[in-house]
């Protein structure tokens, strides 16, 4: 890997947000009332896209990974708290689904966690079964699982593709076994060849493994060996992402420091790396941290220009829809605004039963917010943005931010109001999108976000 290039790449490593939302999550403000956010959700279903996607956070898992950074939570040792989760889950459902329109086709149902294939299965059903009494879904319609593979065998499967799944991810994560014992991870039960066969056979779709790269522990050689291995599985995505050392966050990542921690020079090596095996393995680079078949519908998206992403990953124009979430921590994507449930799921099962907002935050979204939104979403996923004259007034000095860095040879300006991504660029894609984030000249950001590299 040279050695020069990753000099040049490491001046842009700086902390910054995922741009998952804009404004960032962390930056959204309190909720005032159930009102504010029974309104947000009534007012948007006359706004874009009329599709619907919903999302489900089941923040429960069998075992503590050590290095994961999502919100989850050991299993209830006890069923009934199983059960009281899922029984509030249902009941916001009752309360907020009345506040869509029914009219509008699903195209999008996503299951996050956590691990939603920890928990019985019936649970999962009862939620598919309660959309599908209120709405229609479209016949291209996605409904994916995040799925721990240890936990999954052959017969769980099936009953998830019977329930009507059809699109899955599993974390693999590391295929080398010492460094999935030393971060806490328990490997495949089926060997991951045969796991991707067996989806297909189930006619699973878009059929994506997780990858981390930068674990503690993890060396050149095995992480290279778990690449040509995630390769020759030939899923239909493999998401690449970077393991983000933030132990004031995640507490329990401290465990994970009697370690060695790869530098940046090292964990950007990692990447580049990764990144050319995967192309020479006939993926397609899409987004920041994914690579996909020729063939499959992310790939395809990217190269009319029409990739999408949300909270729950990259999708295509065709499924993507306004996100409505429930659960505890659940983000609700709207065209107007976000709001978000609280984070500990015994408070948000108390809340509900006492039939009080769950919401901790509702961040409603300005004229402005959703001009500087809609262009950073769009360089960051299709690498290039072109504007209006109306849109370049609004983006001002963070317009003129971004097209000052084709001196850094980070992106080429192809008009005053059009600028694509270089190669070089697409590799420090959160660095471009920053310039255009007004609220990055005013905020803290280290500490706060985790580093673009």
């Amino acid at each position: 890997m040279d050695n020069g290039m990753i000099d040049f790449l490491l001046k842009y490593n700086t902390n910054a947000p995922r741009y998952t939302s804009y404004p960032p999550a962390n930056l959204f403000h309190a909720a005032e009332s159930k009102a504010q956010v029974e309104r947000i959700w009534r007012d948007s279903n006359v706004l874009k896209p009329q599709n619907v996607s919903f999302y489900f956070h089941i923040p429960f898992c069998k075992k503590r990974c050590l290095f994961c950074g999502c919100t989850a939570e050991l299993l209830p040792g006890k069923q009934d708290e199983l059960v009281r989760y899922f029984n509030a889950l249902f009941a916001e459902m009752d309360e907020k689904l009345p506040w869509i329109d029914a009219s509008r086709p699903v195209t999008q149902v996503h299951f996050g966690g956590g691990t939603p294939s920890a928990v019985p299965y019936s649970f999962l059903e009862k939620i598919l079964n309660k959309l599908r009494e209120r709405f229609t879904f479209a016949p291209h319609a996605e409904i994916a699982i995040e799925c721990n593979p240890s936990l999954i065998d052959e017969p769980r499967l099936r009953e998830l593709a019977q329930m009507g799944f059809n699109r899955v991810s599993y974390g693999i994560q590391d295929f080398d076994p010492q460094v999935l014992k030393n971060v806490g991870r328990d490997p495949s039960i089926l060997p991951v060849k045969e796991l991707l066969t067996l989806s297909r056979e189930l006619n699973f779709t878009g059929i994506n493994l997780d990858l981390i790269y930068g674990l503690p522990s993890q060396t050149e050689a095995a992480f290279y060996k778990s690449v040509e291995l995630a390769a020759e599985a030939h899923p239909d995505r493999i998401a690449l992402f970077s393991y983000a050392h933030v132990p004031w966050v995640k507490k329990a990542q401290k465990a994970l420091e009697k370690f060695p921690l790869p530098t940046p020079h090292e964990k950007l090596g990692f990447f580049l790396e990764a990144r050319d095996m995967f192309k020479k393995a006939g993926f397609v680079d899409v987004g920041m941290d994914h690579f996909c078949d020729p063939k499959d519908s992310l790939s395809i998206a990217l190269s009319e220009g029409l990739l999408h992403r949300n909270f729950q990953g990259y999708c295509t124009r065709a499924t993507t829809g306004e996100v409505y979430a429930f659960g505890s921590s659940a983000i609700s994507q709207l065209d107007n605004a976000y709001s978000q449930n609280i984070h500990e799921s015994r408070k948000y099962v108390e809340l509900q039963e006492a039939h009080q907002m769950t919401e901790i935050r509702c961040e409603e979204i300005s004229y402005e917010e959703r001009i500087i939104r809609d262009a950073i979403e769009h360089l960051m996923c299709n690498r290039k943005l072109k504007v209006l004259e109306e849109e370049k007034r609004v983006l001002g000095a963070g317009w003129d931010r971004l097209l000052a860095l084709e001196d850094d040879k980070l992106l080429v300006k192809k008009s005053d109001f059009e600028v694509e991504a270089t190669e070089l660029g697409t590799l420090v894609i959160r660095y471009l999108a920053m310039q255009l984030d007004p609220l990055m000249q005013k905020v803290q950001r280290e500490g706060v976000f985790s580093k673009t590299i």
